[in-house]
Parts: structure tokens; C-alpha cells; sequence
């Protein structure tokens, strides 16, 4: 070790004069030493500290010292030792009896193995006994009942085991915080039921069993009873719930229904039930815990809604693994940002909030079944990679079909000039007379009903997000996807169409194979796909996602669609012969062509427009 903890007699006026140690009024004696945190490492050498026959106080916390000298254990004078978080290891000696005066030992952090002294018995004066962190084995020795004067006695994380002493909860009428925390201790929570004056109880992580009803009649503030294997119906569990600031009966087998008489603990700060196997129930009455900062209510069966959480405090939240359903209240949405933890993953919620990332969706989120309409939010999955399958597969089909349509073209301007007639078959399509191979249920009867609250289901439109419009104004538009408002049944689907409030005239179509993509897979789609701009594309205004149903909404283009202006004769026309109109003619005219029932005069660069 350093010089620092070389002390001799030799030079007794400058060892008091040293800022950590302190002496007796003779200045002769030194009954104080601090050396907490200044580095030392080693071994302590024989005769330095073990000289100072005198010593009362001695704290060496937080060096590194790895062994005590041979004499440490003639300081029959010390009242307080500290010798936490340092590296000292082997067993504790039966020499520790030598210390009868000793009032606070804290061997705390340290690499102590092999078992518990029973002299411990000796220590009759001790108030305070610290032997966490370390690796001390088998079990509490009977001995630790003669210190009946204990005030704090922690033996957490070590390697104990076995039972606690008979009469061990009756030894300590003064003892206020107990911990045997992540042990193997067997026992009951009545072996500590009957300390009177305990504030403070850590039992976790051990193999206690039993019941826990009715046992906690003391004013305890901090109960931590988690990670064992507690059994019965919880609502019967008492406490003095006024004194109550930290509550953990997290990962045991309790049942019932959480507490009825919540609202009680208003001092409550840190509440963990989860991994329970509690009854279906709804959120607990918590509202009024205003000082709670930790909930943890995962797997505790929780059903219905989460309630606003008024919980001003509220820094960590955690309900997953639960069948919890509706909207997230959006005060707890705009509480999320100021939370250090939160997790809502796998429960059954609707989350329409554009405020948070990707990312966070992706695990405080994850494994939710979102039943909220996405179309109520596009924006939301807008911050997503776009490397999803389906729209690489839909930007391909639709680069085809341009390519495919432009080749159409130049062949079509190289047949002009050939004075090629066209091969052309009769109509298609007309609107009264619906036929092809392909068969869909267009009345809507069948999955409208399904629709509940159809004035709740959004429609985004992309060019105009402030247009507020619902799947009720899609139901308007259509007639309610009337027959007699179908323009088409096609291989994707029929066709609708209709206004939208504001005048806006489209073609509204019901998606066939839709369902079989999530809401969020859907969404994406119909986003990715509202982007594509081109002049022979017809823009996809927005979309609906209305139950199970997936709803595209274009812009209504007249004169039917692409395959009837490609293939069919025009209407009056009996024969190609007659088609003069509709042949190609010199480009002087601009390619204007007479075309439907009206007449109208239309260029191909409106004709040859394509809908997604």
C-alpha cells in the first residue's frame, strides 16, 4: 500500500494533524481514520493499522485493498468499520467475535466467501450489518439472532441458502430495513411478518413461499417481495397504504384482482405487479397517485382501456403482454416524450399519433395489433424505409406497363403510315351488361354492415390533408356501393363512381385481394403509390382502409378506360370500314379524335391514361 497507510507512533503530533484521521484530546491516540477512495490497492501491511489500538472508527471504502494484516483483528476498540467495495476476498474469520463493541460493520462489495461466522454472536452492540455483494455461502447462522439491537441488516447477493433461523422475524425489535435480496433463502413471509418497527423490506429473488394475506401490518414504506413464489388472492393483502412509497409483488403467483383500495397509497412512487397470474380485469384506479413515477402492470391480464394517467410524475410505464384495447388516451401520448421507459407491446391497442418514430413503433410497440385505420395518419409510416416487397413489386408492374403502352404507341404510329386496318373486336363493356371471368360480390350489403361507425373511419386524401372526410362520405358518394353506381368490375376489383363533398368527381375502387395485407402493409402500398406522378398514370387521389376492406380513390376520367379506347369500336360505328374517325390521322391535327357518346374532342394524351 501507499504511505498513507503506513502510520507509526514515531511521529504521533503530524499523524494528527492529517485531514482524515482524527485524535483523542491527549493527541496521542488515534480513534479516527478515513481513507475512503484515495486508490489504495494491496495488501494492508502488519503493524500500520493494526497498531492503532484505539481506533474507533475506521473506514477504508472504495480502494482496492485485497487482504486485512494479520493483527486488523486486535482493533477491539472499533465501533464503526467500513471496508465496502473493495477487492478483499477468502473467508470472514471466527476473529471477527473479537469486535464487541462494534456498533456498524460494513463489509459491503467485497469477494468474502465460505460461510457466516457464528461469532457472530458476539456482535451484541451491532445496529447496523452490511454483507451484500459478496459470496458468502449456506445459511444465516442462529448467531445473528444475539444482535438484537440491529437497526439495518442486509445480506443481499450472496450465495446463501437454506432457512431462515427459527424465531428470526420476533429477534429484532428495533431492525427498520431488512434485505436478503438475490439469495436462495426458503421461507415464509410470516418468518418476517412479526418485525414491528420494519420501513423497509427487500426479499426478492429468493425461494419464499406461501401466502402473503394480511401479514403486513407494520409502517412499512418499501416492499419488495418479487421474483419468488408467493401464492394467494392479492385483493387480500393489507397494508398500511398512507406509508407506502415502493410496492413490488412483481413475479410471483398471486391471483385475483389488484388492489380495489389503490387510490389510498398517495405517497406511492414506485408500483410493480407484473408476471402475475391475476384475474382478467380492467386498468386499476390509479389516477390519483399523482406522485407515481414507476408502473409496471405487464401480464397482469388487463383488459379494456387504459385510462389518461393524470400521473404528472410518471417516468417509466410498462403494460405490455396484455389484451388492452382502444385508442391510447392522447394525454398519455403526449406524456410519452418526457418518459424515460415506456412499452405498450403486445396488447390489442389503436394508436393513431404521428409523433413518434419508426423506431419506437418498433419496440415499445411491437406485436400490437393496431386496429387503428392507418389512413387516419399516413404520415406515420411515411418515416419507414420503403423496402417492402409489395412496392418494389408495384414500381416494376407499373414501369411495364408504361414501357409496354409506349411500345403500343410507336407500333400504332408505325402502322399509320402502312394504312394498316385494324383487327378490332366488339365491345368489351357496357355498363348495363357486365360479363368476364372474373366474379365479385358487388353488393356492398355483405361487408358495409361490417363497417361499424362509418362516420369514424377516416379517407386521406393526399393533395388536401384538411379535407376532414370519413368513410360515411364514401357510403354518400357511392350510394352506399350501389349497383347503379358501378362503372366496372375488374380483375383488382369493382369501380365505383361519384363526388366527394366539394364537387371532386371519382372512381372509387374496392380492392379484392386488399385484406390479405395488414393496415400498415396497406397503407404503405396506397402511399408509395400515391407518390408515382406520370402523364399516362391516373393520379391516385387517396384511399380508405375500412375494415377489412382496402378503398382506392382516383381521379374520374370520362369515356370509359384504356382496353375499350385501344380495342372497341366507337359507339354508332358498325364496322372498321366506318372508323374513319378513330384512325390514326396526320399529326396537323394535333391527334384530336371524335370519341364517346357525346362527342367529345379528346387528345390521346388524356385517352391513354392508366389507373394503378
Amino acid at each position: 500500500m501507499g504511505s498513507n497507510s503506513s502510520l507509526s507512533y514515531n511521529f504521533p503530533g503530524s499523524v494528527c494533524s492529517w485531514v482524515r484521521v482524527k485524535c483523542d484530546d491527549t493527541k496521542e491516540n488515534v480513534i479516527a481514520l478515513k481513507a475512503s477512495g484515495l486508490g489504495l490497492s494491496g495488501l494492508i501491511p502488519d503493524t500500520t493499522i493494526g497498531k492503532l489500538a484505539q481506533l474507533q472508527s475506521l473506514d477504508l471504502s472504495n480502494n482496492k485493498i485485497t487482504a486485512l494484516p494479520s493483527d486488523f483483528w486486535s482493533l477491539v476498540s472499533l465501533k464503526s468499520l467500513n471496508l465496502s467495495y473493495n477487492q478483499i476476498s477468502g473467508s470472514l474469520p471466527n476473529n471477527i467475535g473479537n469486535f464487541g463493541l462494534l456498533e456498524v460493520m460494513d463489509l459491503s462489495g467485497n469477494n468474502f466467501s465460505g460461510e457466516i461466522p457464528t461469532t457472530i454472536s458476539s456482535l451484541v452492540s451491532l445496529k447496523v450489518l452490511k454483507l451484500g455483494g459478496n459470496g458468502f455461502e449456506w445459511s444465516i447462522p442462529e448467531g445473528i439472532l444475539n444482535c438484537q439491537s440491529l437497526v439495518s441488516l442486509d445480506f443481499s447477493s450472496n450465495r446463501l441458502n437454506g432457512s431462515l433461523p427459527d424465531g428470526f422475524g420476533a429477534a429484532f425489535p428495533k431492525l427498520k430495513t431488512l434485505s436478503l435480496a438475490r439469495n436462495e433463502i426458503h421461507g415464509r413471509v410470516m418468518d418476517v411478518a412479526e418485525m414491528k418497527s420494519l420501513t423497509s423490506l427487500n426479499i426478492s429473488r429468493n425461494l419464499f413461499k406461501g401466502s402473503v394475506v394480511g401479514v403486513f401490518q407494520g409502517q412499512l414504506e418499501v416492499i419488495d417481495l418479487s421474483k419468488n413464489e408467493f401464492q394467494g388472492h392479492i385483493s387480500q393483502v393489507q397494508f398500511k397504504w398512507s406509508h407506502l412509497i415502493y410496492l413490488d409483488l412483481s413475479e410471483n403467483q398471486l391471483s385475483g384482482e389488484i388492489f380495489m383500495n389503490l387510490s389510498q397509497a398517495q405517497n406511492l412512487r414506485h408500483l410493480n405487479l407484473a408476471c402475475n397470474r391475476f384475474a382478467s380485469q380492467k386498468f386499476p384506479r390509479i389516477e390519483m397517485l399523482l406522485g407515481l413515477e414507476y408502473l409496471n402492470l405487464s401480464k397482469t391480464s388487463l383488459i379494456c382501456h387504459i385510462p389518461s394517467l393524470a400521473n404528472q410524475n410518471l417516468k417509466s410505464l410498462d403494460v405490455s403482454h396484455n389484451n388492452l384495447s382502444g385508442e391510447i388516451p392522447i394525454s398519455l401520448l403526449e406524456k410519452l416524450h418526457f418518459m424515460e421507459r415506456y412499452n405498450f407491446s403486445y396488447n390489442n391497442l389503436t394508436l393513431c399519433d404521428s409523433g413518434l418514430s419508426a423506431e419506437i413503433l418498433e419496440t415499445a410497440f411491437y406485436g400490437s395489433l393496431n386496429n387503428c385505420p392507418i389512413a387516419a395518419n399516413p404520415a406515420l409510416f411515411k418515416r419507414r424505409p420503403h423496402t417492402h416487397k409489395g412496392f418494389k413489386l408495384a414500381l416494376a408492374l407499373t414501369l411495364s406497363v408504361v414501357c409496354l403502352l409506349g411500345g403500343l404507341l410507336l407500333l400504332a404510329f408505325s402502322c399509320r403510315k402502312k394504312s394498316m386496318t385494324w383487327i378490332v373486336k366488339q365491345p368489351s363493356y357496357k355498363e348495363e351488361n357486365i360479363s368476364g371471368p372474373f366474379s365479385f360480390q358487388t353488393d356492398s350489403t355483405t361487408w358495409v354492415a361490417d363497417v361499424k361507425q362509418a362516420a369514424s373511419v377516416p379517407v386521406v386524401i393526399f393533395e388536401k390533408p384538411l379535407l376532414n372526410l370519413t368513410f360515411a362520405d364514401l357510403l354518400t358518394t357511392t350510394s352506399n356501393f350501389d349497383r347503379g353506381t358501378l362503372l366496372a368490375e375488374g380483375k383488382f376489383g369493382p369501380v365505383y363512381r361519384g363526388f366527394l363533398p366539394g364537387g371532386n368527381h371519382v372512381a372509387v375502387k374496392v380492392l379484392v385481394h386488399g385484406s390479405r395485407l395488414t393496415n400498415q402493409e396497406a397503407a404503405r402500398e396506397l402511399e408509395s403509390l400515391g407518390r408515382i406522378k406520370h402523364p399516362n398514370l391516373v393520379p391516385l387521389t387517396g384511399y380508405c382502409l375500412a375494415g377489412d376492406q382496402r378503398i382506392s380513390i382516383y381521379d374520374y376520367m370520362e369515356n370509359g378506360n384504356l382496353q375499350n379506347l385501344l380495342y372497341d369500336l366507337p359507339l354508332g360505328v358498325q364496322a372498321t370500314e366506318d372508323w374513319s374517325t378513330d384512325t390514326w390521322e396526320e399529326e396537323g391535327n394535333n391527334g384530336v379524335h371524335n370519341v364517346g357518346s357525346k362527342g367529345l374532342l379528346q387528345t390521346w394524351g388524356f385517352r391513354y391514361k392508366i389507373a394503378l
